[in-house]
């Protein structure tokens, strides 16, 4: 996630900033919600994790790294777009949604794949933060996407939650 920060803070960041800003979010906002920007590279994840001590086959099973027998070279799952951490219910990052800068990428918004640490079926978007507000407010707003749920907790529903592009089961 830190890695994601750092990137959208960064020169070759400008492009997620602007659609950011277009979608009313500020620097606060933005750091609010620690949204990132993957790079269009296809590597670019891989060879910073690698150096970190990463495997190949630690990148693949986090979700981060698209690899397989039928790939002969692994790359970066996300490419090009604005990075929304998903965290567990202690406000750990187990899992990134994506969504495209490119207006002809195949997917809009990419979710990182089912892993050991994320169930998408089972984690709602700011649920962490979320989890108190409702409490107190004892009612919880339940809303589409990511952006939403960032809007509306901006402007002072702070018990607002998404889903990841699943039915709510």
């Amino acid at each position: 996630a830190a890695f994601f920060e750092k990137r959208l803070a960064g020169p070759q960041g400008q492009v997620a900033r602007q659609y950011l800003a277009r979608r009313g979010l500020d620097a606060a906002g933005i750091a609010r919600f620690h949204l990132g920007y993957a790079l269009s590279g296809r590597s670019t994840l891989k060879e910073h994790l690698a150096a970190a001590g990463f495997t190949a086959a630690d990148m693949a099973a986090s979700g981060m790294l698209i690899a397989g027998d039928d790939i002969p070279v692994s790359y970066d799952r996300f490419r090009h777009r604005v990075m929304f951490p998903i965290s567990d219910l202690k406000g750990r990052t187990i899992a990134f949604g994506g969504r495209a800068l490119d207006p002809d990428a195949s997917a809009k918004y990419l979710n990182s794949p089912e892993t050991p640490l994320f169930h998408k079926g089972a984690v709602l978007f700011n649920a962490h933060s979320a989890r108190g507000p409702a409490h107190d407010r004892g009612r919880i707003v339940v809303v589409e996407g990511y952006m939403d749920a960032i809007a509306m907790a901006l402007a002072g529903f702070p018990e607002t939650v998404a889903p990841l592009g699943t039915a709510l089961t």
